[in-house]
């Protein structure tokens, strides 16, 4: 008889045992199991089953064997060590399975940390003196709590800064890129630099018609045959793994000015020991944030810029705005623009409420929580519009490709609800506004993710628009130097240069490019639950010794062990939901109302921003008009932007420029 307490895997059930280690559990099982036949799994069991080597227990037998035999024999050990220790295990947890033969004791786990730590440094000290390369850095918080709270005992954040060296592939044959075009070269700086062209409007047009067709694809019934319209690449990056290295983390705090010259100082000081004679060539070197370490930075070498020292003159640091931290702020534009009130059905707000989603509000902005819904919309109001064109006549049988042109061209530039038959309401207008908008969200997030920097390039025009007409200054202002300089400044070599800084391939995988700054805040994530799970006991020095440069070796040893193994992560890897009820309850919700359907009545509400519109009067009334009045010399190209705007300041107050 089989036992009761047993899984479809055929491992007996500990109930009661794994409460308290869940993971640590799942691990061990993993380890020790033997393979079972698949033919005497259910059918369940052989869905949940990963791929394993089928001597994984033989080899783990082998190993503690040896190990018992001399503890010098302790490569299985030692990797096991690494890996639960990384996970967050307990000490005393790994003291009684060294006991056991399984792993290296805590003492050795530390040893060996450091170690790596060691060679992490001289790997990357040996990699910039051979490559050109270059820098991102993120602040990092983390929580200091207090079990037992007390007045002046009570939970804290200690701010620091966490970095990573990205390597630049390069060809030894070509010469160093020239920065700045000539003179007799550059295009006419006037304000068609930062408005979309023809190639911005035609490539908009294109992707919006393949990202229409791809959400009505995911409507079809399975086994469709139907596919959705392919996006022709405009520039890609060559395909290749990304060479990164993580710094150890720093306890400075980077919000502020004088903070970034000490991350800047540390870093080429102490974390890659540059000479100064690296300096004197001169050498150039980006550095990627967000736009405040980017504003800080600029402003750093407004003040320096008369340094005669090349390293204190931070002539060599140029700043590049980030994509992810981009994507932030356009995604919390777009969703306090079409937010609304719970009043008006159509509004996110109402919709918010509709699927119950807790913690979406006006005020603070969650980033994951706030993507995952404006997406479900925008697939709810593409297939509502794909099923009203099916449904009420605008045309006899129509394709996928047909809906797709029809609603591409009622939503792409001037929202036009008559096009596809639809009464011209405040309602219907502001629908299309938000298709309008996410088309272009949507559009920078798949472009990163294909490495292709053409299209970002081709986006960044009604970015700037949108930034401007939701009333995202700061950013608004960075993106418009970061415009005057790929169309106007800067040669074509730089320019992709620039580009390219702002993506990397950790896996080289097609498909698999992220934004440079998404890499430091996956990296900053670990070295966060790592010291949330080691408690009081953590302290900045351990981490700097021990775990933030060893962050790859970490993701590598959890991947080899799931591969391996068959261990399950520990982890839903943001996992997708299904969205199929959300959508169809919108859906329903919108037919009742009248939103993008013919019958049905809604309270009509105040109609939305148009942020393309708004952003459009702004640049032209102001924002470019200040932008040349800071960023134009009278030397023409014998300074950087952020350079010339220190000289004119200099002119303009008739006093020395202040060196820190």
């Amino acid at each position: 008889m089989a036992d009761s307490n047993a899984h479809d895997d055929g491992v007996p059930s500990t109930k009661g045992k794994n409460k308290g280690a869940k993971y640590l559990m799942r691990f061990l099982k993993g380890v020790l199991k033997e393979d079972v036949p698949v033919e005497n799994l259910t059918k369940r069991a052989q869905r949940r089953r990963r791929a394993r080597k089928p001597s994984s227990v033989r080899g783990c037998i082998s190993a503690m064997l040896l190990f018992m035999t001399s503890q010098k024999t302790n490569a299985f050990q030692t990797v096991l060590g690494i890996f639960l220790h990384c996970t967050g295990c307990p000490r005393r947890v790994l003291e009684v399975l060294s006991g056991f033969g399984l792993s290296i004791s805590y003492s050795q786990v530390l040893s060996c940390l450091k170690s790596l730590t060691k060679d992490a440094y001289m790997r990357v000290l040996q990699a910039v003196k051979e490559n050109d390369f270059y820098l991102v850095y993120d602040n990092i918080n983390l929580a200091i709590k207090h079990h037992h709270q007390r007045s002046n005992n009570r939970d804290t954040f200690d701010n620091g800064t966490a970095a990573t060296v990205i390597i630049i592939p390069s060809d030894k044959n070509k010469p160093e890129p020239t920065i700045f075009c000539p003179v007799e070269e550059r295009s006419v700086a006037d304000a068609n630099l930062f408005f979309p062209n023809d190639g911005d409007l035609e490539n908009l047009f294109n992707v919006c018609q393949s990202h229409v067709s791809d959400s009505i694809v995911r409507s079809l019934p399975e086994g469709s045959t139907t596919f959705a319209i392919p996006i022709v690449p405009v520039e890609q990056l060559d395909l290749a793994k990304s060479t990164v290295f993580p710094l150890p983390v720093m306890k400075l705090d980077e919000s502020t000015i004088a903070g970034n010259l000490s991350v800047l100082q540390r870093i080429t000081e102490v974390g890659l020991n540059l000479p100064k004679s690296w300096f004197a060539n001169p050498k150039n070197m980006f550095v990627a944030g967000d736009q405040m370490t980017v504003s800080r930075l600029l402003t750093l070498k407004v003040h320096r810029c008369f340094d005669p020292d090349p390293y204190h003159s931070l002539s060599w640091v140029h700043p590049v705005l980030q994509l992810f931290h981009l994507q932030m702020n356009l995604c919390g534009t777009i969703w306090r623009t079409h937010y609304g009130s719970k009043e008006f059905p159509g509004t996110l707000a109402s919709i918010a409420c509709l699927l119950n989603r807790k913690g979406l509000n006006n005020d603070k902005i969650v980033f994951h929580a706030t993507d995952e819904l404006l997406r479900i919309v925008f697939d709810a109001k593409v297939q509502l519009l794909y099923q009203f064109l099916r449904d009420h006549g605008v045309a006899d049988r129509l394709d996928v490709q047909s809906v797709t042109e029809i609603i591409t061209k009622s939503c792409c530039f001037q929202p036009s609800p008559s096009l596809l038959g639809l009464p011209c309401t405040t309602a219907n207008t502001n629908g299309l506004l938000f298709l309008r908008d996410l088309v272009v969200y949507i559009e920078l997030g798949a472009a990163i993710k294909a490495g292709d920097i053409g299209r970002i390039k081709h986006v960044l025009p009604f970015i700037v628009m949108m930034m401007h007409g939701g009333g995202n200054t700061n950013y608004a202002l960075e993106l418009l130097r970061l415009l005057y300089g790929l169309r106007h400044l800067w040669t074509d070599d730089w320019a992709r240069r620039v580009l390219s800084s702002m993506l990397v391939n950790p896996k080289g995988i097609d498909g698999g490019w992220m934004a440079t700054d998404m890499m430091q805040e996956n990296h900053n994530y670990l070295i966060k639950t790592i010291f949330s799970a080691k408690g009081s006991n953590m302290s900045w020095e351990y981490l700097q010794d021990s775990i933030s440069a060893n962050i790859k070796t970490f993701q590598s040893i959890s991947r080899m062990f799931e591969r391996e193994v068959g261990v399950r992560p520990n982890s839903t890897r943001h996992k997708k939901p299904s969205t199929a009820l959300d959508i169809l309850r919108i859906q329903e919700n919108f037919q009742s109302c009248g939103i993008l359907w013919t019958s049905g009545e809604c309270e009509q509400g105040p109609p939305v921003i148009d942020l393309r519109h708004a952003g459009e009067e702004k640049m032209v009334g102001s924002a470019i008009g200040r932008f040349f009045d800071n960023h134009t010399s009278l030397w023409g190209n014998a300074v950087d932007i952020e350079e010339a705007e220190g000289l004119e300041n200099d002119l303009d107050q008739n006093q020395d420029i202040k060196i820190f």
